[in-house]
């Protein structure tokens, strides 16, 4: 990749990033939430362990393609970023908890707004709706901004999406996790302090700008980031769409036929229907070497 393809890299806390006045958006071409109990286990450990101590956390490197004066597509870490919203919306419901409580409502009330616009977005006068300082990508954002965001709850969640149920469960996962931090006496000052001081100061990342979708493509193919491990069909669709994501028309055509031929053969069935069928036309491919195959044109 040429030197010149990169804006730049820093060290910076959650804070820094979501804490100012920029919307981050995750490409439609990017992969559902994915993360499970484990990996929030293991979140909130590192989150625990800088708690009680004055360490801090490495969440390793978060890659962004600058796509106007304060917008950027998350081309990679949109799993840490989403999880640390969903614990930042278990944080603030908790405050807001105490407010329905009686228990200092005009300053939780003043924090709430405080956290809100600094951690989450800005309520729109219009719709009433919060602007979100982080998009999904189009399957799980319906969900974040219209329940997560909004303190709701699913009205029937046997009917949800799979991974709309994970973020759901990450929500009630943290929602408990904070209440056996935090006992019932515990003020929202307390709660703001932790969220403050800990979670948006002590996890840092090491920030990857990139200026052009293969720049910003190949770097999310090599960084090997904490979270889910990557399938043949996880890369190739973001290879694909990221080729056509500039035409619109050209990208639906893309997701539509994605759809139907994953729809088909099912999307854990597709890395081996895509190698047998590479197997029959040209020659043996291994599994691991699936994805290089397919990218040069087998």
């Amino acid at each position: 990749m040429p030197s010149n393809s990169l804006l730049g890299t820093n060290t910076l806390n959650l804070n820094e990033i979501l804490g100012i006045s920029k919307i981050y958006k995750v490409p439609t071409y990017q992969r559902n939430y994915s993360w499970n109990e484990e990996n929030w286990e293991d979140l909130w450990n590192d989150i625990l362990e800088c708690f009680n101590s004055e360490s801090i956390h490495y969440m390793g490197s978060i890659v962004f393609q600058e796509k106007g004066d304060k917008e950027f597509a998350v081309i990679d870490g949109q799993q840490r970023l989403t999880t640390l919203s969903i614990i930042i919306i278990s944080l603030l419901k908790k405050i807001q908890n105490l407010i329905d409580h009686n228990i200092e409502p005009e300053e939780n009330k003043q924090r709430l707004g405080i956290l809100r616009n600094q951690y989450l977005g800005s309520k729109d006068p219009s719709s009433l709706n919060y602007s979100s300082k982080l998009e999904l990508n189009e399957n799980n954002d319906p969900f974040y901004q219209q329940v997560l965001i909004n303190f709701g709850e699913p009205v029937r969640y046997n009917k949800l999406e799979s991974s709309d149920k994970l973020m759901w469960d990450a929500f009630n996962f943290f929602s408990r996790k904070i209440n056996e931090l935090f006992n019932e006496n515990t003020s929202g000052k307390e709660l703001s302090e932790f969220l403050n001081k800990t979670i948006a100061e002590k996890l840092l990342f090491i920030e990857i700008r990139v200026q052009d979708e293969l720049s910003a493509y190949t770097v999310f193919e090599t960084l090997n980031s904490r979270g889910v491990e990557l399938t043949a069909a996880d890369l190739l669709k973001n290879f694909l769409f990221s080729k056509v994501s500039e035409s619109k028309s050209d990208l639906d055509i893309a997701k539509s036929n994605w759809h139907k031929i994953t729809a088909t053969i099912g999307l854990k069935s597709f890395p081996t229907f895509l190698r047998h069928f590479i197997n029959s036309r040209k020659r043996l491919v291994t599994k691991d070497r699936l994805f290089k195959s397919l990218k040069l044109g087998y």
